[in-house]
């Protein structure tokens, strides 16, 4: 297939764009990504999913045991914020490798799988929505439009993911007791001002790398 760096500084502007302005409407993907590493972690550490749903005006939230292996409750509870990252340098690997199609396919069967935990309207329509979209690119749409679709897809998520550390912060600032960082506090010991310093980290470095990557994926 044929790229460019035009086509990597232009689907980084589109998704720029998707993860910025249009964070209001498009967190929910993310959310997604963050609410379903909560519940894979879960799945590892052999802890029932109850369902996830999506709360407007503030989140996701996925329905675990109260109590839990204090272990398992760490990972599960820290997955979730590196969850969108984690998907984008996932879609970066294929990229490099020529698997656009693949990407847009992996996508949808993950979405798929998590359809089947999702509890109400919202978390179901973003859900179906964003597989909808994902499945038509894959299945209808010509390879040279597929690519920049997924190239376009994986800046969401790699911008998208360091997006909701701000989201974060504010949560963090206000005082919640029920955010990821205040749950980690708990478990911990550590300030939930570390752990957000600690997805920041983690998601802008994986920002970096993978952008990077894609700006030199250049034939």
């Amino acid at each position: 297939m044929d790229r460019s760096l035009g086509l990597a500084w232009s689907t980084a502007f589109v998704g720029f764009v998707a993860a910025v302005p249009f964070w209001k409407f498009t967190k929910w993907t993310i959310v997604t990504a963050h609410e379903g590493f909560h519940a894979g972690a879960a799945v590892v550490f052999q802890q029932k999913v109850n369902g996830i749903i999506f709360v407007p005006g503030k989140g996701g939230a996925t329905a675990l045991p109260e109590k839990m292996p204090w272990f398992a409750d760490l990972v599960i509870t820290f997955a979730g914020y590196l969850g969108p990252s984690a998907v984008g340098l996932s879609g970066v690997w294929l990229l490099r490798h020529d698997r656009p199609e693949t990407l847009l396919w992996i996508s949808v069967a993950l979405l798929a799988v998590l359809l089947l935990k999702m509890r109400n309207l919202l978390s179901v329509t973003v859900a179906v929505g964003t597989g909808f979209v994902l499945y038509w690119v894959a299945r209808h749409w010509p390879d040279p439009a597929q690519l920049a679709f997924a190239y376009s897809w994986v800046w969401f998520l790699l911008m998208g993911g360091t997006r909701n550390i701000t989201d974060l912060f504010w949560v963090t600032h206000k005082g919640s007791a029920t955010s990821d960082a205040a749950v980690l506090q708990r478990l911990t010991l550590l300030p939930d001002v570390l752990w957000l310093v600690v997805f920041w980290l983690a998601t802008m470095s994986a920002l970096v790398y993978g952008g990077v990557t894609m700006l030199h994926l250049q034939r």
